[in-house]
């Protein structure tokens, strides 16, 4: 993931009070988080990233708790009482902008995630870059900018996600936050504190000056509202580390205490003080602080939390554990009671409780069945409420989960496939379920055709005709409702036997029809196709598949290149002999190896040879000419079906910089040939490899003729393919020295 805020305005000077750091008080208790880069997990890779869980006294420690995948990264979060709201995007590639995708909520107690509606602003390229929760207004409060840095604070719809804009900023705010007062604040780009009015455009005021400017990467701001504190994840090129923005901080800013109707200023007492690094190198937002009304003193969460759908449905079982903790971690003297909420309403309230008590209770309170909230709040006579320790229930007869460990065979022949899964063992909602009463349909996609339905068994063999990408729908089912699972997608149906088998590039959408590109490393970088940047680079435009590396598209994630183009599935015919060719170049050398394999698939794969891309000169024209490379196909090809691979294997290299455009793959037969050569050699030492003319030793000028003296091709680099020429007798000139070539 590559997406960072912009960079502005420098620090302006301001005198600021800092306190040294110290340990933090209840420290022990969580926040939270989405980490777009991170290397500091203690339970993933640095290349995965997603929402995680830390601790004030351990900020490094992160735990990551959901991971994201598929380029989708978030530009900002929030969180109510457990329930996130995140804005996602998709990222394709460094040649390309984001795409926005539906705005989705994850809760971090059930791992559930759920798509809402869109959140972009039609025509327009606004980015949020913060959210916060406004309590005491119940809102959601997002902030961003557009690319002419116009900064705006938005109200979120928290069931649609569509934005309402409430004020545009003077100055442009990285970050935001709502004190427990509904006050909203903002961090801008000079590093400094400021109190915004919502109610009206560019009515802002600066309230603390502190030693950070040119907010540099993602970051977050919220008020922790059991302290009243508010805390920053900074990240600036200026700070007081001076490490330029190379590591995410947790930052504590302390208010003065202030009546609830009152506004900040500048003469106010204000402290700040560096707590410690959050991560190196790392990309975090969307920080949330869980609360106790009560106080770090009041007892903290109940623990073992059930819920449970009677058998038959009609009413829910909660089971807890009284918490032997305070909020704040410390060991808990007592318990006085507990109150139990259901969608917010209080249900019922217990007194008598003692510490880590279990606890058994009915709601048979419920009207119909469905999804619940319940909310156990955990209290002292002296201390007060704890936080809320929620739990999710689905009451009633419930429909079944999605199917698992969905996979697809393909037949050898590629003109079937087998679809296998796991049956689900309980309800799509954790509800009251009969794992026998289960049906499957089974949807062949994107043509839509119905291959089974309401079957039980868990497996299903397809006999698939037009060669192209397929996959496939699983439709769990019973009286209740539905869940549904799609496998991978797949290349299947008549394999291709007429050649060439050749591939342009110049309809990517065509293509991907029937052909694969794989980013084996899972870095985020792999061929890409369409776009204008040749140009620039090799004087002129052509449709190519390309592979670009850049300075600025590198990131800790970035590996050695091992990146694929495979072919869709060819009948080979039996004692034929067959080549691949290649039309492409590049900027820097670069390794490429060619594989056959009887998948289109990395693993069936086994290596054919390996050749390097070298750069060639550019032609007097101003343009870096297309070079043809020929690979002869081992001959135990004829006679199967099998998928031809072109892997990209270069390490990255010190610069940090690569461009290939491969113009087009063409498979045929491999009929011409290099015969005989007759002549005196010289100095320059004539001989073939395959279908190519290598010319190797020193010479200046090399070119071919046809046998009435007409002139073929020049040969520059020392290779030619012959791949395409017609048999017969042709004349190599190397440096005025003839040489005959009989093709065949």
């Amino acid at each position: 993931m590559k997406k960072t805020l912009l960079t502005f305005a420098a620090l302006v000077g301001a005198a600021v009070t800092v306190q040294a750091a110290e340990e933090v008080a209840y420290g022990n208790r969580p926040f939270y988080g989405f980490f777009l880069t991170n290397g500091r997990y203690t339970n993933a890779t640095e290349a995965q990233y997603g929402f995680a869980k830390q601790t004030f006294k351990a900020t490094r420690t992160n735990e990551l708790i959901h991971e994201l995948t598929d380029n989708v990264g978030v530009y900002a979060a929030t969180a109510i009482d457990g329930i996130y709201y995140a804005m996602p995007y998709q990222y394709s590639s460094s040649m390309s902008m984001p795409e926005p995708l539906p705005m989705f909520t994850y809760n971090i107690y059930t791992d559930r995630v759920e798509q809402m509606g869109r959140w972009d602003i039609e025509g327009s390229d606004f980015k949020p870059s913060d959210m916060t929760y406004d309590i005491k207004n119940d809102r959601l409060l997002a902030i961003g900018f557009d690319s002419q840095s116009k900064s705006a604070i938005y109200e979120v719809d928290r069931n649609t996600g569509a934005l309402t804009r409430l004020s545009l900023l003077k100055e442009v705010g990285g970050v935001i936050a709502a004190d427990a007062q509904g006050r909203i604040f903002t961090i801008c780009h000079d590093g400094a504190l400021y109190q915004v009015d919502i109610t009206r455009d560019y009515t802002m005021q600066k309230i603390y000056e502190m030693p950070y400017s040119y907010l540099t990467s993602n970051q977050s701001l919220e008020f922790d509202m059991t302290s009243g504190k508010l805390y920053w994840a900074s990240n600036c090129k200026d700070n007081p580390r001076h490490d330029g923005g190379y590591s995410t901080y947790m930052v504590e800013i302390t208010l003065p205490v202030i009546g609830p109707e009152q506004n900040y200023t500048p003469n106010d007492k204000y402290s700040f003080r560096e707590i410690n690094e959050i991560g190196t190198a790392a990309r975090f937002q969307g920080m949330y602080i869980p609360y106790a009304v009560g106080g770090f003193e009041a007892p903290g969460f109940a623990t073992d939390i059930q819920t449970v759908s009677s058998p038959d449905g009609s009413y829910c079982t909660i089971n807890f554990k009284a918490p032997t903790t305070t909020f704040g971690g410390e060991a808990l003297s007592s318990v006085d009671g507990y109150d139990l909420y259901r969608n917010g309403e209080r249900i019922h309230s217990e007194k008598g409780l003692s510490v880590g008590k279990s606890v058994t209770y009915e709601d048979k309170g419920l009207t119909e069945p469905g999804e619940y909230r319940y909310d156990i709040v955990c209290y002292s006579n002296t201390k007060g409420d704890g936080p809320k320790s929620p739990a999710f229930a689905y009451v009633g007869f419930d429909s079944p989960a999605a199917v698992s460990d969905a996979e697809v065979e393909i037949a050898d022949d590629f003109m079937s496939a087998t679809v296998s899964w796991s049956a689900p063992a309980k309800g799509s909602h954790g509800g009251t379920f009969n794992p026998s009463d289960t049906r499957y349909d089974v949807t062949r996609l994107p043509d839509n055709v119905v291959i089974a339905k309401d079957i039980t068994d868990t497996q299903v063999k397809d006999n698939v005709r037009r060669l192209m990408r397929y996959s496939y729908r699983i439709t769990a089912k019973n009286s209740y409702g539905a869940s549904n699972a799609e496998t991978q997608e797949f290349i299947a149906g008549t394999p291709e036997s007429e050649f060439p088998v050749e591939e342009t590039f110049e309809n990517p959408t065509a293509m991907k029809l029937k052909w694969m590109t794989v980013d084996y490393n899972n870095d985020g970088l792999t061929w890409i196709y369409g776009t204008t940047l040749g140009q620039g680079v090799f004087g002129d435009y052509e449709m190519t598949a390309e592979y670009i590396i850049s300075p600025t598209s590198v990131d800790v994630n970035t590996k050695d290149a091992d990146d694929w183009i495979i072919s869709p599935p060819i009948a080979f015919e039996e004692g034929q002999k067959y080549s691949v060719s290649f039309d492409i170049r590049s900027l820097t050398n670069e390794i490429l190896n060619v594989y056959v394999g009887c998948k289109n698939n990395v693993e069936s794969m086994q290596l054919v040879k390996s050749f390097t891309l070298n750069p060639p000169e550019y032609a007097e024209d101003g343009r870096m000419i297309l070079q043809k490379y020929t690979i002869d196909l081992p001959e135990s090809i004829g006679g199967t079906t099998a998928c031809v691979g072109l892997q990209l294997a270069t390490p990255l290299n010190e610069q940090y910089y690569s461009y290939i455009q491969l113009g087009s793959i063409n498979i045929d037969n491999s009929t011409n040939s290099i015969s005989a050569i007759t002549g005196d050699n010289g100095e320059a030492n004539v001989r073939f490899d395959g279908s190519n003319l290598l010319i190797d030793g020193k010479f200046n000028t090399a070119a071919l003729y046809s046998i009435n003296g007409t002139k073929v091709a020049d040969i520059k680099g020392g290779s030619m393919s012959l791949s395409g020429l017609n048999a017969g007798i042709y004349i190599l000139n190397v440096d005025g020295k003839a040489f005959k070539l009989a093709v065949r």
